[in-house]
């Protein structure tokens, strides 16, 4: 099946209209409803809505992919993954948020751009995500919940989509990410 799906090419971004509201309506009026203490109480609540959800399936339904339709801010590249895929892609972003995070709090910018394109999952991955998801999950807990992390910088790293975000700003995106690919795994279980 997974040859006759046309997908658009990863990093192709989401339609221009939807980009524009999500950077400068929504995602805005989003971060205004947060405080730091919210954002990781958020963050780890969808973790463990996706560790729930996750939990009781068989081997099929967690690594086969299944065409969803796409969700308002996700690339239409990745409406064809498994739970297990979307699991991965949350522990390589996670891992780069919680980066990037600690280094605007310390005042440095991290070295890099940040490329939707580099972010897509491999199918090849086995049912070892789900313990490698828990202890991601943890140590950005951990972390976050740190007091010393409680501040939001004035140094700025930039999204593709949303523009420069300061520390506060990425941790706010870490949790509505966080959310909408359970939101995503929820569509796929509907669907097997």
């Amino acid at each position: 099946m997974s040859d006759a799906v046309q997908l658009d090419q990863p990093g192709a971004g989401l339609p221009a209209y939807e980009t524009f509201f999500l950077r400068y309506i929504s995602f805005p009026r989003y971060v205004r409803t947060m405080t730091w203490h919210s954002a990781v109480e958020l963050f780890h609540e969808e973790g463990q809505k996706i560790n729930a959800l996750v939990h009781p399936l068989s081997e099929l339904q967690l690594l086969s992919p299944v065409l969803i339709d796409r969700l308002k801010g996700m690339e239409d590249s990745s409406r064809h993954w498994s739970p297990a895929m979307t699991m991965e892609h949350l522990i390589m972003t996670g891992k780069d948020f919680k980066d990037a995070i600690i280094h605007l709090n310390e005042g440095k910018v991290p070295e890099r751009n940040v490329n939707i394109a580099n972010y897509k999952p491999s199918p090849d991955i086995g049912r070892e995500v789900i313990g490698r998801f828990k202890g991601f999950q943890d140590e950005f807990i951990t972390i976050m919940s740190d007091e010393r992390f409680h501040r939001s910088s004035d140094m700025k790293l930039a999204h593709p989509w949303l523009g420069p975000l300061n520390s506060f700003q990425w941790l706010c995106l870490a949790a509505g990410h966080q959310y909408l690919h359970r939101t995503q795994i929820k569509k796929i279980l509907e669907k097997v």
